[in-house]
């Protein structure tokens, strides 16, 4: 069956395959913490969202981990939601109760559609002050046709070689934004340039880039990791495998 990838804004990535409905780090709240602003509208309008099978949550940042966001859905309907070890206790705290809490390449199943839990170099902090550390993560959802890796938030790092040796990865959506100033963001975000090298490593076949453009949450101007990113892929003969979607862009396998 076909695969389609729909870029809501930010990591909020709606992915259907094989019939199954997959929301990423779903944020549609109109701020991040009270004080940053949503700068651009989300691509697909919550009341059209269709039915959502699964919800998958990376890490505990405010910008992943939305509380808001999810209350919403949890109201809208009975929803399966997957989260790293850890985070448990929220996604039942906004009304959801077919939790799976996943530690590192643990594998949760949905009929067809297996989800593994891969690495990701990103502080499990959920604020500076908290003391309490979960696990940060990025999915690997493979079907019988179909692989995509959704990276969450992650520095470079070695394990996506690793990751190439256990998958074969049709899509990989890795986050390009927030990178500035580096030496602040080097081990928690990945910049333009270290996405097209995460990407060679994957070896997967098409890159779609996401966590950028939506807030400003770094130093970087709101329009440059795309243009950082067309610029790498032109340079290293790769432009025809990298698919920069805007809020509401879809692409489909």
């Amino acid at each position: 069956m076909a695969c389609s990838i729909t870029m809501i804004n930010h990591a909020t990535v709606l992915i259907q395959l094989d019939g199954v409905n997959i929301l990423t780090d779903p944020i549609y709240s109109y701020s991040i913490s009270f004080f940053i602003p949503r700068l651009k509208t989300p691509g697909i309008p919550f009341r059209e969202l269709p039915k959502i099978d699964l919800i998958l949550i990376s890490h505990s940042d405010y910008d992943h981990l939305n509380l808001r966001t999810l209350r919403r859905l949890s109201h809208r309907e009975e929803t399966n939601v997957i989260v790293p070890n850890g985070l448990a206790s929220y996604a039942r705290r906004t009304g959801f109760k077919n939790i799976t809490e996943l530690n590192l390449w643990d594998t949760a199943d949905l009929g067809n559609i297996h989800i593994t839990c891969t690495p990701a170099k990103h502080s499990g902090r959920r604020g500076i002050f908290n003391k309490r550390i979960s696990l940060a993560c990025g999915y690997v959802i493979h079907s019988t046709n179909q692989s995509i890796y959704f990276a969450g938030d992650t520095g470079y790092d070695s394990f996506f070689t690793e990751l190439a040796n256990k998958f074969s990865l049709d899509v990989a959506l890795l986050p390009i934004g927030a990178y500035k100033p580096y030496e602040w963001f080097k081990n928690r975000h990945l910049h333009p340039r270290t996405a097209m090298q995460a990407f060679q490593d994957l070896r997967a076949k098409h890159l779609i880039p996401m966590h950028w453009g939506t807030f400003k949450i770094s130093d970087e101007p709101m329009s440059q990791p795309p243009v950082l990113l067309a610029q790498e892929a032109e340079r290293l003969g790769l432009a025809d495998r990298v698919h920069i979607l805007r809020n509401g862009d879809s692409f489909s396998l």
